[in-house]
């Protein structure tokens, strides 16, 4: 018989066990993804979630420990291809232009491969970021725009009358803000980021 000091071992769960679980998982997510989206993120309880994945509050608390968690593994791989794409941005040598249009081509691309984890981390349609690390992904992808912006403007690609701070915060918007628009979620395409490149070359170069 064993002593106190032994934990009785629990057997390996099997490969049938395992893939309900991943499945439970995915039905939560889901389900949380659909309500912070329709409800948005503060009005969404996880009662709620347990009601429309089709599980008691006790199975969801299964999957994960809180409302926080659920919002941070739905954003999760957006957050991943965004910080990507900043890495490889930060790799290229090439204009400040060209690098201001690539990210920002990049960063259509994802959104219109995950158009929901896109609206929930740039918070776009009333739902609040609940997650400090989806912050810091906005935030540096907003300062690398600035960077890139005012490296456009010294080398002459971009017009120098208007703060590039602000032309940040509005390429920001017309790219994160796609989702804000009533009816179903539009994403942002190539085509719209590079019609937003006309109005902001200096005129001899426009002409």
């Amino acid at each position: 018989m064993p002593g106190a000091g032994f934990e009785v071992s629990r057997p390996p769960r099997t490969a049938q066990q395992s893939s309900g679980l991943r499945r439970g998982r995915e039905g939560v997510l889901a389900a949380a993804t659909a309500l912070f989206r329709t409800r948005g993120y503060d009005a969404t309880s996880m009662g709620d979630i347990a009601e429309h994945a089709g599980v008691t509050k006790a199975a969801l608390y299964r999957h994960v420990s809180s409302k926080a968690e659920l919002l941070h593994a739905v954003t999760g791989p957006m957050r991943a291809a965004v910080l990507t794409l900043l890495g490889s941005s930060a790799q290229a040598r090439d204009r400040g232009v060209d690098m201001l249009a690539g990210l920002l081509r990049g960063l259509a691309d994802v959104a219109a491969d995950d158009p929901a984890g896109h609206a929930l981390l740039w918070a776009t349609r009333g739902t609040p970021a609940g997650d400090d690390r989806d912050s810091a992904c906005r935030e540096a992808v907003f300062r690398r725009l600035v960077d890139l912006l005012e490296q456009a403007v010294a080398e002459g690609d971009i017009r120098d009358d208007i703060a590039p701070r602000l032309i940040a915060r509005l390429l920001l918007g017309a790219v994160a803000g796609a989702n804000c628009l009533p009816g179903e979620p539009v994403s942002p395409s190539r085509s719209a980021v590079d019609a937003l490149f006309g109005g902001l070359r200096p005129t001899s170069v426009a002409g």
